[in-house]
């Protein structure tokens, strides 16, 4: 397949330029400037392009990735997940009959009134979903106009973890690791590995319907057994642990998206049913937790 990704540079991207790259695929990565990241990419094989137009009638699937979360500006979540990606589809759509893969997340359904765990598909679309953060409302505006694309598949991911990630929390998160301290919650919810985001990316790149899915991990996992898992990946051991109770985050949570995100994650106990995926997409995730921990370690020079 040829495929222009749009965000490619990004974190959840540059995982999968890299692994279409390995799969044998073309990709064309929009950039607006030559930068380290871009320059990375390239090396390995991905042809960075500084204008679109040009592009979007020769390639089969086009991906959309950017999101905002680090901004507080209102205008710009509206404009970088609902009103560019809605522009760039219409142009799409006027010379290509190919597909547009929207990637959306769980901010979509953060603030989810059902009980039932896992969680699955609203049907119809947006059906009893609130999201109560800038990104969750402007997500799901985005999905509803993706939705009307001709064809069109939109993934939600829960956290994602890999390498790549230039997310001060995983760079965090490894360093106390490698010095043996860990933070107990036995809270679950889901997380996926950019492993299991880029396989599903190129499965809904070939599906030849119209839809949207969960994608996660097989197992959902709790923070006590996340660092377990990072330590066994760099032959280390948790040696101290530090309980952690989500009403620590309560008092802050309006301060930031992420803050709102990870209360809502740990106190709705957030897990995601991947199944309708696996039936439609022949999605199967990898089991491959701590490999992916062993990469983040190798990226942050940890080992």
């Amino acid at each position: 397949m040829k495929i222009l990704t749009f965000g490619g540079t990004g974190f959840v991207g540059s995982n999968f330029v890299r692994y279409a790259l390995s799969k044998g695929h073309e990709v064309l990565v929009y950039a607006r400037s030559m930068n380290e990241y871009a320059k990375t990419l390239q090396n390995v094989g991905a042809n960075i392009v500084f204008s679109y137009d040009d592009h979007l009638k020769d390639v089969d699937c086009l991906v959309y990735f950017i999101g905002a979360m680090w901004t507080k500006d209102p205008k710009e979540f509206e404009y970088l997940q609902v009103k560019f990606p809605t522009e760039i589809g219409k142009k799409f759509f006027q010379v290509n009959s190919g597909k547009f893969v929207y990637i959306s997340s769980i901010g979509v359904s953060e603030n989810i009134e059902s009980k039932e765990r896992p969680i699955l598909e609203e049907s119809p679309h947006g059906e009893g979903l609130k999201p109560n953060t800038l990104h969750g409302i402007t997500k799901l505006e985005g999905e509803k106009s993706v939705s009307k694309f001709p064809n069109y598949v939109i993934l939600r991911f829960p956290i994602i973890y890999g390498p790549y990630s230039r997310i001060l929390m995983w760079r965090i998160f490894m360093w106390l690791t490698s010095h043996g301290i860990g933070i107990k919650n036995d809270s679950i919810f889901s997380v996926v590995s950019t492993r299991n985001t880029s396989k599903a990316i190129e499965l809904a790149c070939k599906y030849k319907k119209n839809d949207y899915f969960y994608i996660t991990d097989k197992e959902p996992a709790n923070l006590t057994s996340l660092f377990s898992d990072a330590a066994k990946a760099i032959n280390g051991e948790i040696k101290s642990w530090f309980p952690f109770s989500v009403k620590l985050i309560e008092p802050f949570k309006s301060s930031h998206e992420m803050l709102k995100m990870a209360y809502d994650v740990l106190s709705r106990e957030l897990v995601y049913s991947y199944k309708k995926a696996e039936r439609e997409l022949d999605y199967i995730p990898e089991d491959v937790r701590v490999e992916t921990f062993k990469e983040m370690a190798r990226y942050y020079k940890i080992i």
